[in-house]
């Protein structure tokens, strides 16, 4: 049987209470401000929660995939839009660490895991972002430098990061860039409004004659699309913790209610539907979060991010599909209360819907599935 080990449980525990204690009093006003919590993130990092996979080396807790993924679970449990950023930092820093020169590694890494700089990745485009491997960001080689023209859209932390890992054209083939908010020719072009997530920023970002230093590339030129790809498998657990997270807030809201609430007397729970509705939504979770935690622990214990492909486009679908389906589940058994915000549910919902899309649409995540099934 799989089983957490101590050091995870007490990370769990603590992660939870920190949620509980900081987040949960807090999360229907950071919603409506909508700004980036950078407070928040700088908490994060001094908790060691940020880049929990990568090397002690790098200033990281070095505690593996699964650990990160608990904590993105716990945080998403009460504020998704905390634990989505947490998520998001991921990529990134795995991109740099794997495929990186050591002088990136030094240069860029310990400051986004200390919660001190914030980094995002820049794949995205306006004309397809499931299409990695033909953007339409062009970089061209100029002496010891490249200029990049392009657009990128939906770029997580897009507005606020101070460095992002860029994916573009060189020429017939893809490579990977870090690209600082201070070069020339980087341009925000405008915060993109969202459903949920309200205290991200989610934004469209440009790059008109941008030069970046050849030293800045990550890995060899055109070798941006296997980088860019295996970052995001090492990643999607993630989101699918985010929708377990958001499911497990979500029954935790109906349970408490609907012991509390009294219909005739008694408590709604002692209802035969009410029980039912429960039951499905608990099973849905423990279901989840098997198939979340499995291709987390299989890195951890050295598989290779190739072998869990189809494993970890899994778990972000039914991460995603709970999270769903959970939420709507509890606003049925809340009635009237469950579309009211101070209940959260339907700031959890909206949150539940941005997941879909995020590093792949469900449907992508099935062509990877069925492409290792008939392979």
């Amino acid at each position: 049987m799989f089983e957490l080990t101590k050091q995870q449980e007490m990370l769990r525990t603590m992660v939870r209470e920190f949620a509980d204690t900081e987040l949960a009093p807090k999360a229907l006003e950071l919603d409506r401000k909508g700004e980036f919590p950078r407070d928040l993130v700088k908490k994060l990092g001094d908790q060691g929660l940020i880049g929990m996979a990568a090397s002690k080396d790098l200033g990281a807790a070095g505690m593996g995939y699964l650990a990160g993924t608990l904590a993105i679970e716990e945080l998403g449990r009460v504020y998704p839009s905390l634990a989505f950023l947490l998520e998001v930092s991921q990529a990134p820093i795995y991109a740099i660490e794997h495929f990186g020169t050591e002088e990136q590694k030094k240069k860029y890494l310990p400051g986004v895991i200390k919660g001190d700089k914030i980094m995002s990745i820049a794949a995205t485009e306006a004309t397809g972002g499931s299409v990695l491997a033909k953007p339409a960001t062009e970089a061209v080689a100029d002496g010891d430098e490249y200029v990049i023209n392009g657009r990128k859209v939906y770029i997580t932390n897009g507005g606020v990061a101070d460095h992002c890992v860029l994916l573009a054209k060189t020429g017939e083939k893809t490579s990977t860039f870090v690209v600082g908010k201070d070069n020339p020719g980087f341009i925000v072009s405008r915060r993109q409004e969202m459903t949920g997530f309200k205290a991200v920023d989610i934004s469209e970002i440009s790059f008109n004659d941008c030069r970046v230093p050849k030293e800045d590339m990550i890995g060899k030129e055109g070798s941006g699309l296997g980088i860019a790809m295996t970052a995001f498998i090492v990643n999607r657990p993630a989101i699918g913790a985010i929708g377990l997270g958001i499911a497990r807030g979500a029954f935790e809201i109906a349970v408490k209610y609907a012991k509390e609430r009294i219909l005739n007397g008694r408590p709604i729970s002692t209802l035969q539907a009410i029980q039912f509705m429960l039951v499905d939504m608990e099973t849905q979770i423990e279901a989840a979060k098997w198939l979340i935690y499995y291709p987390c622990a299989a890195m951890d214990q050295g598989s290779d991010p190739s072998t869990v492909a189809k494993h970890s486009a899994r778990a972000k679908v039914v991460g995603a599909q709970a999270a769903l389906d959970v939420t709507q589940q509890a606003m049925q058994i809340l009635g009237g209360y469950g579309v009211s915000p101070e209940y959260h549910l339907p700031r959890l919902l909206n949150d539940a819907l941005e997941l879909f899309p995020a590093e792949g649409t469900s449907q992508v995540m099935k062509v990877i599935q069925a492409g290792e099934i008939v392979r």
